[in-house]
């Protein structure tokens, strides 16, 4: 036999979803070759079988000639040549590179096989779709993208064995272009399949085919008598920016409470990542670690994640999500850690506060680690939950404490999940973040903001106040004035002329009028046509910004993107750069509002508007 066979189906009345979503998981700050592993082993995590043991992910590269790998590609590239796409660097000359990524210790893929909503066909069909219930570490339903970017083919394979009926399972999935082909408009994913069977697909599911797919991409077999579930993927010809160091960076960099509490281990060719080597292998790789300020103290981050696993027995609590960490800087646990961090010592302790989900308030709480920044280096500033990093929830000032925080109880563990972005890195507050925790039944967007917050906080909170300056210090240099000196005279009026005309007063012309006024929303903004202007259409410029107190005031993609945020225009057409905002079809009708800005922070926005003819 050539080859086993792809399914490109037709597309007929559905509607398609072209992309994969690679801004979200391909940017320059976190490059795939981070979220690959994030989203790997973020799933194996939330597949995790017996709880008193590790997961186990092992990620191993391959390289060879195409030869036995070809019968399960052969038809995908010629799909893919069909669509105009590339061909990967070494399919013409018959060598493949290819990466594996194996987990033991999980429950593989679940769900009926015969059922589309299933986990199963969930997971290679129902992208946006999520059967998660926001206890696990995903809960979006497009993170799995990751492992198709990673591939210059834009194709993942995969074999499962499966906790509940010991069944094995293989699909694939190739990313193709949405386009007409002959007289059938095709959709934008082909899959290894044996026939399309109604919403679903009739899998290759007999011996020879699972063996020849063990045997060809050197995949762990999964003897019937060892009772071993999981899942294998293949990432056929990976970028070349994946590689073993990396790998091992990324996982040190975002999972490594999940490592030192003994929850998770990763093996990289020959190198294994657990609880006793961490330590040892970190410096190793530490230069392939993305975060700077990691990069140049994981031996420091370690021993905070370290010191927060030991757990603490002291505890600042607080009455509710609402109140102010400030408003409790007298408290004498307050006052000795202030006292610890001056002296250079490492402290920990649990922030607690009451919950409400369902009607039922709980006191949940999160483990805080902080210490003095060692002179020169740059403050360490992460929030893990359930051992996953979020590595944009962090402070605007970190001034030179290092700051760790760790969260591991449900009912906060669920809320936070529900609130993260799509690539898991912030949290958010949308009106689509709003509605899963209503759904969920929680109470409100509170715990969010405060534990958001959290960073720039607890810095303040840990930072001994300023004294009020001395003006004396300045008098060997500056002149005072003497209060008690005489004032300057006021100048008598003209004695010549008592009664002088008055000045001509010419009145300004009046202002121009702007094509757009702005209401100001508790976390964003409103812009709506202004019915004094009467030269529309118009061009309407808007550049957003946190206040600074500076005049002209920077703008940082860790303060807000605006693809993050919750936006709603009418009879307009917005374009978003950065933190610019443009609109070339502004009419007297038009309305756009952008929420899901830090309600904590002031925005400064500026506005240029112009009449732009040419949009008629």
């Amino acid at each position: 036999m050539s080859g086993w066979s792809w399914i490109w189906p037709s597309v007929g009345g559905t509607p398609i979803n072209q992309g994969l979503d690679s801004e979200m998981f391909d940017r320059v700050d976190y490059p795939y070759s981070e979220t690959f592993v994030r989203e790997a082993i973020q799933n194996s995590l939330d597949a995790r079988l017996d709880m008193t043991k590790p997961v186990v992910i092992r990620f191993s590269f391959h390289e060879d000639r195409l030869g036995k790998r070809g019968a399960f590609l052969r038809q995908a590239m010629e799909h893919r040549q069909r669509a105009n796409l590339p061909v990967p660097t070494g399919w013409a000359s018959e060598r493949i590179k290819w990466i594996v990524v194996e987990d033991s210790n999980t429950k593989g893929l679940l769900g009926d096989l015969k059922d589309r909503k299933g986990d199963f066909w969930g997971y290679w069909l129902n992208f946006g779709l999520s059967n998660k219930t926001g206890t696990g570490r995903g809960g979006r339903g497009i993170g799995r993208v990751t492992f198709l970017i990673a591939s210059q083919m834009h194709t993942v394979i995969g074999l499962t064995r499966r906790f509940d009926d010991k069944a094995l399972a293989a699909c694939g999935m190739s990313v193709l272009k949405a386009d007409q082909y002959g007289s059938d408009f095709k959709s934008t994913h082909a899959y290894l399949a044996e026939s399309e069977e109604n919403s679903i697909y009739r899998l290759h599911d007999g011996a020879d085919f699972h063996a020849s797919l063990v045997d060809a991409f050197r995949l762990s077999p999964y003897p019937q008598d060892a009772n071993l579930t999981g899942l294998s993927l293949v990432i056929p010809f990976p970028h070349d920016e994946l590689d073993e160091d990396g790998i091992l960076a990324a996982a040190i960099d975002h999972f490594a409470p999940a490592i030192l509490n003994g929850t998770l281990v990763v093996e990289v060719g020959v190198d294994r990542l657990d609880k006793d080597t961490i330590k040892q292998v970190a410096p190793c790789v530490s230069q392939h670690i993305k975060s700077k300020p990691v990069k140049g103290g994981t031996s420091r981050y370690l021993a905070m994640i370290d010191a927060g696993l030991a757990g603490s027995k002291s505890a600042i609590q607080l009455p509710d999500a609402k109140a102010k960490l400030a408003d409790h800087r007298e408290l004498p646990d307050a006052e000795r850690y202030r006292e610890k961090l001056a002296n250079g010592e490492t402290i920990a302790f649990e922030l607690t506060f009451p919950m409400t989900k369902s009607g039922q308030t709980t006191e949940v709480g999160l483990t805080i680690v902080a210490a003095p920044t060692p002179y020169g280096k740059m403050p360490l500033d992460r929030l893990f939950r359930e051992g996953m990093s979020l590595p944009d929830v962090r402070s605007r000032r970190p001034a030179d404490i290092d700051l760790v925080m760790l969260i591991d109880q449900e009912p906060l563990a669920q809320y936070l999940n529900f609130c993260e972005g799509k690539a898991h890195l912030d949290l958010l507050e949308s009106k689509e973040v709003r509605t899963k925790l209503a759904d969920a039944g929680f109470d409100g967007i509170h715990v969010k903001r405060l534990v958001k917050s959290l960073p720039d906080d607890l810095r303040e909170f840990l930072t001994e106040e300023s004294a009020e300056p001395d003006t004396s210090v300045w008098e060997g240099y500056f002149s005072v004035p003497d209060p008690s000196s005489p004032k300057k005279k006021v100048p008598k009026p003209n004695e010549k002329d008592p009664n002088p005309d008055p000045p001509t007063v010419v009145d300004p012309p009046p202002a121009n009028a702007s094509a757009v006024t702005v209401d100001a929303l508790e976390d964003g903004f409103r812009l709506n046509s202004n019915v004094d202007y009467t030269k529309f259409p118009a061009l309407a410029d808007v550049t957003v910004a946190y206040a600074d107190g500076s005049g002209k005031p920077t703008w940082s993609e860790y303060d807000f993107r605006f693809e993050d945020l919750e936006i709603l225009s009418e009879n307009c057409t917005p374009s978003f750069t950065d933190n610019r905002l443009r609109i070339q079809d502004w009419v007297s009708s038009s309305m756009i509002e952008v929420r899901g800005f830090d309600t904590r922070r002031e925005l400064d926005i500026r506005i240029r508007t112009e009449s732009n003819a040419s949009a008629d």
